[in-house]
């Protein structure tokens, strides 16, 4: 079990990291969705920047595998739920 102080704690940096991308999102005019400004590796530098076709290939595989992925909760979350909604993962 995890104490109040914890989930608190939990909450604020997450709400703390929230309102800094939001802010550099929305209110700096830089619209480009998961720009939180840490690039280590310098990818987005690299010529075309944020527009260049490697990054939109990548940035397209990332929905792509992230809508895939809350299907799968989706799923997962149905059959446990509702036994046997999924049957096919029934052995």
């Amino acid at each position: 079990m995890v104490p109040s102080a914890g989930w608190l704690q939990v909450l604020f940096a997450a709400g703390l990291f929230e309102l800094t991308a939001y802010k550099r999102q929305w209110m700096d005019g830089n619209e480009i969705p998961g720009d939180y400004g840490y690039d280590p590796l310098g990818f987005t530098k690299r010529e075309g920047g944020w527009n260049s076709k490697e990054l939109t290939d990548l940035r397209m595989k990332e929905i792509k595998n992230g809508r895939l992925a809350m299907i799968t909760m989706a799923g997962w979350l149905s059959e446990e739920s509702i036994p046997g909604s999924f049957p096919v993962w029934h052995p």
